[in-house]
């Protein structure tokens, strides 16, 4: 529970303005400083030891970059496409639960404002907006993160959706038969207000009469099938002709065998840090993934994202693009839809400048010769 003072507290600086903050290390500082602890600790938190949510941002600080000059670049130019969407810059919003948390406008701030850069939101399964209401928002259609679930009826709804709103893309996330154990969560839970219910998954057909609020998020872990495998995959194939992306991927095998699957899309995961502790960054998979692989199928990576020169790292390496999630939530905490905006114009001004420095004109010029081995 949060006591009256911290929650009097939290939505005065909603209304904070952001203009002094410039990075999204101090987006994420002053989130910290105002958010209630256990929903600070359940956003930023991760697995184990916490060792492979550090080594996100680690990987990316390692590898250096070996810039070309005199190349007469005047303003980079950031568009390109993703899963044939056309969009302003190769940033993805990754998906999120539970946003209404952090803000009373949750999802649809965050649906705004990636609208308003021109660039995709994915809809989390456990979005506390509608749907529908994302999709009303949204001037280029999001996509929709799904799990599988026991009851596939669910699932099945959720899909149903999806495709009748107009949502692009289905991104299944494969990493989570099971929830880890996380550090923080045991000292500080979270429970889940009113405001800020599981609307989709209720409109699916789920039902959580008598669910204690403060238990509801272990009850949905437990409602997920845990045995999920490849013909799981096809399974979902059979009842949608959207895209698919499977996002939690790292091992090259893996990759191979969703390409045989005919997946669209593969977003390289490890959930931020939030199941296997010690697993590798999705920027050390994207590194030993064959060039070959790459070229068969759209690569996306999640995971570590905080400068924009941590997106031209992962495209020099041969990504279609980034998602990012913490960075976002620090926005939304801080000031809603505007902290949102700021914090995505902060990275595309960063990515245009790391171009512009690096010798690199357009997306689809920047290639691994500019980094250094």
């Amino acid at each position: 529970m949060h006591s009256l003072k911290q929650l009097v507290r939290f939505f005065k600086y909603q209304h904070r303005k952001d203009k002094t903050l410039f990075n999204v290390n101090q987006f994420e500082k002053a989130a910290g400083s105002y958010l209630p602890k256990n929903i600070f600790d359940f956003f930023a938190g991760g697995a184990g030891e916490e060792l492979s949510l550090r080594e996100n941002i680690a990987a990316f600080d390692r590898l250096k970059l070996m810039p070309r000059i005199l190349k007469g670049i005047n303003t980079p130019s950031l568009p390109t496409k993703i899963l044939g969407q056309d969009v302003s810059f190769p940033l993805l919003i990754a998906p999120m639960a539970f946003q209404k948390l952090v803000h009373k406008q949750g999802e649809i701030a965050v649906a705004r404002a990636s609208s308003q850069h021109g660039i995709i939101m994915t809809a989390s399964t456990l979005s506390t907006s509608h749907l529908k209401d994302i999709k009303q928002v949204s001037s280029i259609p999001p996509w929709l993160q799904l799990y599988i679930y026991k009851d596939r009826e669910i699932t099945k709804n959720l899909v149903k959706a999806a495709c009748d709103l107009g949502y692009k893309a289905i991104v299944l996330t494969v990493d989570t038969p099971l929830y880890a154990k996380k550090l923080r969560d045991p000292q500080n839970p979270i429970y889940l207000p009113s405001s800020a219910q599981v609307v989709n998954l209720v409109e699916a057909g789920l039902k959580l009469d008598n669910i204690n609020p403060s238990c509801l998020p272990q009850y949905l872990s437990s409602l997920l099938a845990p045995n999920i495998c490849w013909k799981d995959i096809e399974w979902l194939r059979s009842i949608t002709s959207l895209p698919i992306l499977l996002k939690g991927i790292l091992h090259p095998d893996d990759v191979r065998i969703a390409i045989s699957h005919n997946i669209e899309g593969i977003i390289l995961s490890n959930h931020g840090g939030r199941q296997l502790d010690t697993a590798i960054t999705a920027l050390e998979a994207l590194q030993v993934l064959r060039d070959d692989l790459k070229e068969k199928t759209e690569i996306i990576i999640d995971g570590g994202v905080r400068k924009g020169v941590d997106i031209l790292k992962a495209l020099a390496l041969g990504a279609k693009g980034v998602m990012i999630g913490r960075p976002i939530i620090w926005g939304l905490a801080t000031n809603g839809e505007v902290g949102v905006s700021r914090v995505i114009h902060i990275l595309k001004e960063e990515l245009s400048l790391a171009m512009s420095l690096s010798g690199c004109s357009s997306i689809d010029q920047i290639n691994k010769d500019i980094i250094f081995r």
